[in-house]
Order: structure tokens, then C-alpha cells, then sequence
């Protein structure tokens, strides 16, 4: 189960991190683990921002360190807790403020379309 209290404590200590200066955007990279109805994601930097495939221009990654959750009803769902808990971030997250600096933040799994959750 999706815990944001959790993934809001996750993001904070990946956000407390200085990001290199070419960074102009971040997504939020979405993958199916292995297990049955787990799900992970990984915070990357990107040097590009725009409608397409900017998120591939890597200036940072969390790699290894990522939120994991189990989550019943397919990946659509587990798309769709993903953008509400990132979205609740936004709103009222300790470092909101770090990500809204950047022209972009964004959402999706890595094989599949970026859901724009912010745009300056």
C-alpha cells in the first residue's frame, strides 16, 4: 500500500541533496517490479525540458534508492496513486518548493508517456 507519509520522507531526503546546475527539470520515473503488484520510483534530474522525451537527458538519479509499494488493480491504478501522492507533494510537501525552481516535474513509467504534474 501506497504510504505518503513515507514517500513524502523519501522525497525530502532525496530533495535536501544539491542537484547539478544543468538540471532544468525532474520526473519521476514509475517501474513494475518483479513481484506481483509491486511498484517503484526513482527521482532523475534532466538538463532538457519539453513535451517529449526530455526525461531520457539524465543529470541525476536516485539509482538503487527508490519508493517502494504493493498496489492491487494493475499498473493504471498504480499510476494513478502515484500522480495523487506526487500532486499532494506539490501542494504541501516539506522541500515543494525545491521541485516548483524547475521548469518541469513529471510523471510515468519509464517504457510509457510522462504525465506533466507541473509546468512553470
Amino acid at each position: 500500500m501506497f504510504d505518503y507519509d513515507s514517500f513524502a520522507k523519501w522525497v525530502d531526503g532525496v530533495l535536501q541533496q544539491e542537484f547539478p546546475e544543468n538540471t532544468v527539470a525532474v520526473n519521476f520515473n514509475l517501474y513494475e517490479e518483479q513481484n506481483e503488484n509491486e511498484y517503484s520510483v526513482q527521482i532523475i534530474g534532466a538538463e532538457n525540458f519539453d513535451e517529449e522525451d526530455w526525461a531520457c537527458y539524465e543529470t541525476f538519479t536516485t539509482g538503487e534508492n527508490l519508493y517502494v509499494w504493493v498496489e492491487d488493480g494493475g499498473w493504471e491504478k498504480a499510476l494513478r496513486t502515484a500522480v495523487s501522492n506526487l500532486q499532494r507533494y506539490l501542494d504541501s510537501g516539506k522541500y515543494s518548493s525545491v521541485l516548483k525552481k524547475y521548469d518541469g516535474v513529471g510523471i510515468g513509467f519509464v517504457d510509457g508517456d510522462i504525465e506533466i504534474i507541473y509546468k512553470r
